[in-house]
């Protein structure tokens, strides 16, 4: 499992590297009209905007409200929302947005740079508790603001209607992808529900909330005011199905548009002749790895992290285990990367010197480790598989398998020695090498305790240029550094697949998460 951190993401001017693959475009003329159904694996919980960081409620959310800014999926671009335009000081310390003119909130009101700022000191208020705080606490009086020492942020200042300056207290290149995830709604609305507009949001997105039945569908419907354009469905319907059986049932009779592919069902679309056509993959931002605990002995020497790496076959293991769905990791960055190294050659799979590392550090006879994991059947494969690796180069491995969320909780309050996770989701290397901060220690992130100084100022320096093309040469010296200290195992880089009906048309392969779909450019042609 994965965690969807929004707010753990970095802010980028204009990325490198080449625009992530796609599948086929359609020729046709867009189609108006039709009823859209997609699936999600669960509840969303909660669509406040300053509520629930789940992918399954932000691939709803993003469709209700609007953003500020936007991560183009295809090139990873930063680009206009709903601020049409954006500049950053001399000193780099403060954004001016300036709204696009006539956006309307589904109330039919229109957004104002009032209803920014309002967005901003809500999602910064304690009683909200939001999960995306981080993204927004080291602006200019946030602090005070936080602890109801001052009554609005001092850092956000409102110039005019259509205008926004947002100061934050530190220089950080970062900041402006932060407002990729900052969701505008009207304060009218927010106050006169109260809790319940998590139930029954108003934004001023592409769709409009219509109703949502507790785990079994959230119905929108098309905005015709959208600022962008009337999107082309008429009707988004999110269906909530569990079960990956019954979520492929339902897609091969017709009654889902799209579906992704887990590891099982990848190689039945793929190689089909008949679906091939309708299947979009990329190699996704999210980097799977084992966390090894740089403070548990043997862990804490660095040739037995080495040996780990040594010892298991990833290619063997994506082959097999995974059929293909990924792709091998060498370093941290995957290849959708700007800052993938294709020079970086990682560690190949070599047990005879993963038993010579292990003999260097004292340990000829191998030595006893637990193996952590989520307590799903997919997890359980992938540690019956490293288990049976590790013990060729004479580590003993119990697996243990818990609830995700436990196993999370006590990787971040150094109660366990490893664990198998999946890192990633922004398009920017600096916060993407976050796990690897030592002022990250425990469940900010760097939940294996590594420490390494030099490694520290590289990503520091890294942060505080606007520089891409240095930033970006400072994360790849940091992740060299990293890779030679191993304090993952550096698995594989996910493959994002979905598969779609022949009729479907305008969706991408988004490396950032392939569930955030731009739905609004969706539209759907007769059946064939």
């Amino acid at each position: 499992m994965r965690l969807a951190l929004i707010w753990y993401v970095t802010v980028i001017i204009v990325l490198l590297g080449t625009a992530p693959a796609v599948g086929p475009v359609g020729a046709q003329a867009p189609v108006s009209g039709g009823h859209f159904r997609r699936p999600l694996d669960s509840d969303p919980g909660s669509l406040d905007p300053a509520q629930a960081n789940t992918v399954r409620a932000i691939s709803v959310k993003m469709n209700i409200f609007d953003s500020l800014l936007r991560i183009n999926p295809r090139t990873l671009d930063l680009e206009p929302g709903v601020a049409d335009a954006w500049t950053i000081s001399d000193d780099s310390r403060t954004i001016t947005f300036r709204l696009r003119r006539g956006v309307k909130f589904h109330n039919g009101r229109e957004m104002t740079a009032e209803d920014i700022k309002y967005s901003l000191e809500r999602l910064l208020a304690p009683e909200t508790a939001s999960p995306f705080i981080r993204a927004f606490d080291r602006l200019v009086g946030a602090q005070e603001f936080m602890v109801k020492q001052a009554g609005d942020v001092s850092g956000i200042r409102v110039l005019d209607r259509y205008r926004l300056a947002v100061t934050n207290s530190v220089v950080n290149s970062t900041f402006p992808l932060a407002f990729t995830s900052l969701f505008i709604m009207p304060r009218e609305e927010a106050g006169r529900l109260g809790r319940e507009f998590g139930q029954r949001p108003v934004g001023s997105g592409p769709f409009i909330f219509v109703s949502w039945h507790r785990d079994d569908t959230v119905l929108l419907k098309e905005n015709p005011d959208y600022w962008e354009g009337r999107p082309s469905i008429s009707a988004l319907e999110f269906r909530i199905i569990p079960d990956p059986a019954t979520a492929q049932a339902e897609f091969d009779t017709g009654r889902l548009d799209f579906m992704l592919l887990s590891d099982v069902t990848y190689r039945r679309y793929a190689d089909d002749p008949a679906w091939k056509p309708y299947v979009i993959e990329v190699p996704e931002l999210f980097t799977r790895h084992i966390g090894l605990n740089t403070t548990k002995p043997p862990l804490n020497d660095v040739r037995v992290r080495q040996a780990i790496n040594h010892a298991i076959d990833k290619a063997t293991m994506v082959r097999t285990v995974l059929q293909g769905k990924a792709f091998v990791a060498t370093g941290v960055f995957p290849p959708s990367h700007a800052a993938y190294n294709k020079n970086l050659k990682g560690y190949e799979y070599n047990p005879a010197r993963a038993r010579e590392l292990l003999a260097m550090a004292g340990l000829s006879n191998g030595f006893d480790l637990e193996l952590h994991g989520a307590s799903s059947p997919v997890a359980g494969r992938w540690l019956e598989g490293f288990q049976r690796y590790l013990a060729d180069a004479g580590i003993r491995a119990r697996i243990v398998q818990q609830d995700f969320g436990v196993m999370l909780d006590r990787a971040g309050k150094n109660e366990i020695p490893t664990w198998v996770l999946s890192h990633g989701g922004g398009p920017n290397c600096v916060d993407y090498l976050g796990p690897f901060r030592s002022r990250n220690f425990g469940p900010a992130g760097n939940r294996m305790r590594y420490k390494n100084d030099r490694v520290d100022a590289l990503i520091d320096e890294a942060e505080r240029s606007f520089d891409l093309r240095k930033q970006v040469h400072l994360c790849q010296e940091a992740e060299r550094l990293v890779v030679a200290d191993a304090p993952w195992f550096f698995f594989n880089y996910n493959k994002a697949v979905l598969v779609h009906q022949p009729n479907v048309h305008g969706l991408v392969g988004n490396p950032v998460e392939m569930d955030y779909q731009p739905m609004h450019k969706v539209w759907i042609g007769p059946r064939r």
